[in-house]
């Protein structure tokens, strides 16, 4: 195969001056060039992939760890399904953690414990709310539907007090 490649004169000087640098003919530099762009772009495949792969394995090992429903060595829900199919339990691989559509992260659970609210602070804050709408929604161009009303706020000054 031959090809033809017209390079400007300025570039072409600079091209010539490193093939006699080196002392390669430009020829033999070009084809050099070309093995060297294919044989990049063929190797930055298999990396990407490598990457995908350990990234695939580090968050599969971590909803191993995680699920609600493992124990690190089993699934409890597979495995009952096993038992009842009278097979004996597979254990965990971290490919079936990664696309499990049953994962419930225990952590999260744990936030929600932590984070749980009295339900007079709710009540509070939605009436404070709705006092603060009523007061405020004109300057914000906002018109509520529902008014408050004088007994809502006795409730709220009720509930304030006895927090």
């Amino acid at each position: 195969m031959r090809i033809t490649i017209d390079i400007p004169p300025d570039i072409e000087e600079k091209l010539l001056k490193k093939c006699e640098e080196k002392g390669v003919s430009p020829s033999q530099f070009i084809l050099a060039l070309l093995e060297w762009y294919f044989l990049k772009r063929y190797q930055a495949k298999p990396l990407e992939i490598s990457e995908l792969v350990a990234y695939a394995k580090k968050i599969g090992s971590e909803r191993m760890k995680n699920c609600k429903y493992s124990d690190g060595k089993f699934c409890m829900l597979e495995s009952l399904d096993d038992v009842f199919e009278e097979r004996t339990p597979e254990p965990l691989n971290i490919y079936k953690c990664l696309f499990c559509p049953n994962y419930v992260d225990r952590r999260r659970e744990k936030r929600r414990e932590s984070l749980k609210v009295d339900e007079n602070m709710i009540n509070v804050a939605k009436l404070a709310a709705r006092f603060v709408v009523e007061l405020y929604g004109d300057k914000l161009g906002y018109r509520p539907k529902l008014k408050v009303e004088e007994d809502e706020v006795e409730k709220v000054r009720k509930l304030i007090e006895d927090w």
